[in-house]
């Protein structure tokens, strides 16, 4: 049971160290009323938070309170129960007799006897942990106090105390005075100055430097979608212009590839000069449905035969015209040559007469200014 009618002088309250380097105090190591897990670690992943009853009937059982003394001291949580098998692995010190109640807390005496472990707590690591197994009786109900949980706890039964960063039980289960042994720190948070001892105001400001990076990174993001969109959005606008361009481009070539009476006349000329002279040189030849390509190189293949068989479009219009100014009969007339005109003209140009005529002069005007091009013409 613990002791109710013990007192304790300042000087037990306060965190001293013997002679022999070791750290004693008295501080309080666990407490009545609400305390939070989460849902995994009491068997209930489906749960995010799980309130958690102690009440004082169970907190001050003697059964509860007995459990504490000579149990040992580690530096955070082991992960697994310490036994006789793993206690030099885990214990830097040990809870001692006299436990106290004091209120909704239980004080213990407790000595440290390690020296990484007395540094640490130095150092500021001075919270209190009591790891300890106990039963769950779960459903939703309402303290004394007037706070709602989920779950009480019974039976609790101690199997160490831990010192750490964050007790779960609150601040208030920690060893020594936080103001008297600990320096304390001025921060100024959102204009407010506010005073923490120096682990708690290191805390802080880790967790406002952190935010500040955060809040500078997003801001970089948003610049840097800002000027993405900005270029997005010129591209877009140069490629409508391109694309602007380019319909320009392809109306006015419509426009004029657009085929007039003067062109058609044109065409039916140069196509009526081609025949008249692939029938001069080939009676056989083909022209109905046929391409002007297609009509000068039946001409070609005939008289040339294999010579010009992988011959270009280009080399067989050049042979095509150096045969057709070689038309001509024995008096130099091009009477021959006037036949085939006539022939030409009457099956297939029918009403046409004067595109006849045109090509003939054409070809006349050809061969008489031949000397200029030594035999070369385009049809």
């Amino acid at each position: 049971m613990p002791n109710f009618t013990m007192m304790l002088d300042a000087k037990e309250m306060k965190m001293r160290k013997l002679s022999d380097g070791y750290l004693v105090c008295r501080p309080r190591v666990a407490r009545t009323g609400i305390q939070e897990y989460a849902g995994h670690e009491v068997g209930k992943p489906e749960m995010g938070t799980v309130r958690v009853w102690r009440p004082e009937a169970e907190v001050f059982a003697k059964d509860s309170v007995r459990s504490l003394p000579g149990k040992p001291v580690c530096v955070e949580h082991p992960p697994v129960p310490v036994t006789s098998d793993n206690w030099k692995d885990y214990a830097v010190g040990a809870v001692g007799e006299d436990v106290l109640r004091e209120g909704e807390f239980l004080r213990v005496p407790l000595m440290l006897m390690d020296s990484r472990a007395i540094a640490e707590v130095q150092s500021g690591k001075i919270e209190l942990s009591v790891g300890y197994t106990a039963q769950l009786e779960w459903g939703d109900g309402v303290t004394p106090d007037g706070e709602k949980y989920h779950a009480k706890q019974t039976s609790i039964r101690a199997n160490h105390v831990a010192i750490t960063d964050t007790a779960r039980g609150g601040n208030k289960l920690r060893i020594g005075d936080r103001k008297q042994e600990l320096k304390m720190k001025k921060l100024t948070v959102d204009g407010i100055v506010i005073e923490l001892d120096e682990r708690d105001a290191s805390i802080v400001e880790r967790a406002i430097a952190k935010l500040e990076t955060e809040v500078a990174n997003a801001n970089a993001a948003v610049a840097t979608a800002k000027t993405q969109a900005t270029n997005d959005s010129a591209t877009v606008t140069t490629q409508l212009q391109a694309s602007q361009a380019e319909v320009a481009t392809l109306k006015q070539q419509l426009v004029d590839s657009k085929v007039t009476p003067q062109k058609l006349q044109e065409m039916a000329r140069a196509r009526a000069g081609i025949e008249v002279r692939a029938k001069a040189l080939l009676d056989s030849c083909v022209c109905d449905d046929k391409s002007d390509e297609d009509i000068r190189r039946q001409v070609v293949n005939a008289k040339l035969g294999d010579t010009a068989k992988n011959w270009t479009d280009e080399m067989v219009t050049a042979s095509f015209n150096t045969l057709a100014v070689s038309v001509v009969d024995n008096s130099g007339n091009n009477n021959n040559l006037r036949a085939v005109v006539d022939v030409i003209a009457r099956d297939n140009f029918s009403g046409s007469g004067d595109l006849t005529a045109k090509a003939y002069a054409d070809y006349d005007k050809e061969l008489s200014e031949r000397w200029k091009t030594a035999g070369r013409r385009t049809a």
